[in-house]
């Protein structure tokens, strides 16, 4: 008895007129679409200083001019010396001297290129700094001998300067002031100041 009133029960609740309960519920149509958060990435130019003051995580220093950084390490040179430096060794890199601001976003800045002016840059520009924290350092990606590269930032990542991201935008270049790397060498915080172009 009681399993007929457990198959009529299931039957009145399987039969419900103009439903169709056999189509499944996805887990994204429960979300209210406020809530929804969107994965658009933004590809912003960044610019490196000529000169790094690197603090390894041994709790030495090193300085020298910046040549590259990479997914594996930071490329300086000091006295016609080269030297890589594993990224996995650094702490935090400081920026300093001058930097080669492009007159626009298709620019890529080296040092013979006349469409690129040089800029002193010290850390305490006037512009307020954009923090962004818990970039996988893949996400930086450098031209071959240049001192640009861009920056890809996604809008849902986890930054304090989250509610800046659209202040980044290309119409200035984002100068990079400092650099942290996690102790797994792979995640970086960034402290970017925007400046105007021209």
């Amino acid at each position: 008895m009681k399993g007929l009133l457990s198959i009529l029960l299931m039957s009145a609740v399987i039969t419900v007129p103009n439903k169709a309960l056999s189509t499944p519920i996805l887990p994204s149509l429960l979300l209210s679409q406020p809530n929804r958060e969107e994965h658009l990435d933004q590809k912003i130019q960044v610019a490196f200083p000529e000169f790094a003051v690197v603090y390894l995580k041994s709790g030495n220093m090193t300085t020298g001019n910046f040549i590259d950084l990479n997914n594996r390490s930071l490329i300086i040179s000091f006295k016609g010396y080269t030297t890589g430096i594993p990224l996995n060794e650094i702490k935090s890199i400081e920026f300093k001297d001058q930097v080669l601001i492009p007159a626009d976003e298709t620019v890529i800045c080296q040092r013979s290129n006349n469409q690129c002016r040089p800029v002193p840059f010290n850390q305490d520009q006037d512009q307020e700094p954009t923090i962004l924290e818990n970039i996988p350092i893949t996400n930086l990606s450098l031209f071959q001998g240049a001192k640009t590269a861009l920056l890809t930032v996604s809008n849902t990542s986890q930054n304090e300067g989250r509610e800046n991201i659209n202040y980044l935008s290309n119409e200035n270049i984002n100068i990079i002031n400092s650099l942290e790397i996690d102790e797994s060498g792979e995640l970086i915080t960034l402290t970017l100041i925007p400046t105007k172009r021209k």
